[in-house]
């Protein structure tokens, strides 16, 4: 992996998100309080946030975040179609995942979690279309 691809990517999804958020709100894989209008791919807020907010923010928000990273890199120009939205969920559940297991270890509440994504994104070859 080069470090300039690294940085760039880095970069790239820094900008995507403007505020991070999270903060009291409770995890959880459904939710039964988001109005019918809003879809699993939008509100989401995590993308400049610490592993502490985004551990404590509702899955709704990680998965849309993990959605927005994923369209501005991996995903740009392959969203096509309502299938390809579905195909993507999968991937954006699998980065929420793996960014969950990348952050259970001890003293990473400070680190930024747009970083850790970063990394997995470019090293992963099964997040892709």
């Amino acid at each position: 992996m080069r470090l300039t691809s690294l940085i760039t990517l880095t970069s790239i999804i820094t900008l995507i998100g403007c505020g991070s958020s999270g903060g009291g709100e409770e995890k959880s894989r459904t939710s039964n309080s988001s109005p019918p209008s809003k879809r699993w791919y939008e509100a989401g807020t995590l993308h400049n946030a610490t592993v502490l907010q985004w551990k404590d923010a509702t899955y709704q928000n990680q998965l849309a975040t993990a959605a927005d990273w994923l369209t501005a890199t991996k995903w740009r120009g392959y969203l096509n179609s309502p299938a390809d939205l579905s195909k993507m969920k999968v991937k954006a559940q699998m980065l929420v995942d793996a960014v969950d297991e990348a952050v259970a270890v001890e003293n990473t509440e400070t680190l930024h979690v747009n970083e850790i994504a970063a990394v997995i994104v470019t090293m992963s070859n099964d997040l892709g279309p």
